[in-house]
């Protein structure tokens, strides 16, 4: 783990893996490790697309076109932007379990804005209770930035296992131990799965079996994150570094078929939009659409959607690399054996946005989280998890007379207070989506570069209006 992850007062955390490796192959045929490896690896579906995009940046990752979603907010004006922040929220979203991931051993999101609210340096008994997401939010009851951070505390559970005391994050913290196949599959070790295994694989002549025991620090997570969206062989490139291998698998996943919705996991939800596009009658194509602020507010909101939403809406066929594998995973582990609760269960499989990071109009139902904080005198904030959303704010009662019910703002809104169903974008205002999804606003000027570059005249341009519902959306691009 590189130091620039880690406060000053940490050194570096590995954990030790144990890989069985086909030699004769090259290739890792599973690991096996306990509950705090694989808590790392859950970890990814509660990470945004945005976080993911950050994260992979320096290594020039692209996953479809969200790539270009993520470059069209980096290059957009603050002058379209409701607020400063709505740009932090896109690229640098907030995980709505990051409370739960600071205990990770190997967190590879650690940011400094993690697990805490700010508060103005008012001294009014009104802004006591009134606390933001972001740093130097403009409180609407005293018009003071909100510049001081207060940490949130969640009561930590510890299990003791061999006589030491284990954090639990996803997984209990037991002696149990797991096997991970180099597609990252996650599964309870047992005879019958490892034979069931080998047999797969091929592998039969155990003298080419060699175990090897290595140790995983943050940057090694970071990598193994990379591959998991990319490759079909996660582990082996981690461990084993097989340079170019992913990239055919990157090829594959392009030329993949498109993945099917469950339909299952379709909701009554009737949300839909209209787009206009501009089509060229003579080479039948697509050469851009317009679209206006809500539309383009609902595509940006893809950023802040935590990998495991979006499985999810996929109905667990994303086409990403392993991700569909290690949902399936976690998916298979029960509540009763491994995973620590039902709620942590569904941070993994069902994550929600981080509080105030969606807007009311949108197409998929994904909910925000709003837990419970709990403020008392001694300037502590407690956590409390509550997945109920009230109506337009996350204001809660006081559960005890010596606890102030936290009220937060919404850094979305230039005045700090809720706004029901806004979005990020600043309207009215006009915006151009190109085929693959790269967003600029609307310029004539552009529209006749754009059409000169394609060799286009505008006597044979139409426009042609379509309505976009949850299955388009549900659709993935490449």
């Amino acid at each position: 783990m590189s130091a620039g992850r880690h406060r000053s007062d940490e050194g570096p955390k590995v954990i030790k893996l144990k890989i069985m490796i086909d030699k004769n192959r090259n290739r890792v045929i599973f690991a096996e490790s306990d509950h705090e490896f694989i808590d790392a690896l859950f970890s990814f579906l509660t990470l945004p697309l945005g976080t993911v995009l950050r994260l992979l940046e320096k290594d020039m990752v692209q996953l479809g076109s969200i790539s270009r979603v993520y470059a069209s907010v980096y290059s957009l004006e603050p002058r379209f932007l409701r607020t400063s922040y709505c740009k932090s929220m896109l690229i640098m979203p907030r995980n709505a379990s990051e409370v739960q991931c600071e205990k990770l051993k190997l967190n590879v999101d650690y940011s400094e804005n993690a697990g805490k609210l700010f508060v103005c340096n008012s001294y009014s008994p009104r802004c006591k209770n009134i606390f933001s997401i972001s740093q130097n939010t403009q409180c609407f009851r005293c018009n003071r930035l909100t510049q001081f951070d207060r940490k949130i505390n969640e009561k930590e559970e510890k299990r003791s296992c061999r006589g030491e005391s284990v954090v639990e994050v996803f997984l209990k913290g037991g002696a149990a131990s797991f096997m991970i196949t180099d597609d990252l599959q996650v599964m309870p070790a047992s005879t019958a799965r490892l034979t069931s295994l080998f047999g797969k694989l091929g592998v039969s002549d155990k003298s080419e079996i060699e175990a090897k025991t290595v140790e995983v620090g943050t940057d090694e997570v970071l990598q193994l994150l990379k591959f998991s969206l990319l490759s079909k062989t996660a582990l082996t490139n981690m461990v084993l570094n097989s340079q170019g291998s992913w990239l055919k698998d990157i090829s594959k996943y392009e030329d993949n078929q498109t993945a099917k919705l469950d339909k299952k996991t379709m909701s009554q939800n009737t949300n839909s939009m209209s787009l206009k596009l501009i089509v060229s009658k003579s080479k039948k194509k697509v050469l851009y659409a317009e679209a206006g602020v809500k539309l383009v507010d609902f595509l940006f909101s893809f950023l802040v959607f935590p990998l495991g939403a979006v499985v999810k809406h996929l109905g667990g066929n994303s086409r990403l690399g392993c991700i569909d594998n290690l949902y399936k995973g976690a998916v298979e582990l029960s509540s009763e054996n491994y995973i620590k609760s039902e709620e942590c269960k569904n941070m993994l499989l069902s994550p929600k946005l981080f509080p105030h990071s969606g807007f009311d109009s949108h197409i998929l139902e994904v909910e925000e989280e709003y837990p419970k904080y709990r403020y008392d005198d001694s300037g502590c904030i407690e956590l409390a998890r509550n997945t109920n959303k009230s109506e337009g704010s996350s204001i809660v009662n006081e559960e005890e007379a010596s606890d102030l019910a936290i009220n937060i703002l919404d850094p979305k809104s230039p005045t700090g207070e809720t706004i029901k169903g806004e979005g990020y974008l600043k309207g009215p205002a006009t915006f151009m989506i190109m085929d693959n999804l790269l967003v600029t606003p609307f310029s004539p000027t552009a529209i006749i570069t754009q059409l000169n570059q394609m060799k286009v005249s505008t006597s044979d341009v139409e426009e042609r209006t379509v309505t976009v519902g949850k299955d388009e959306v549900c659709t993935p691009s490449t």
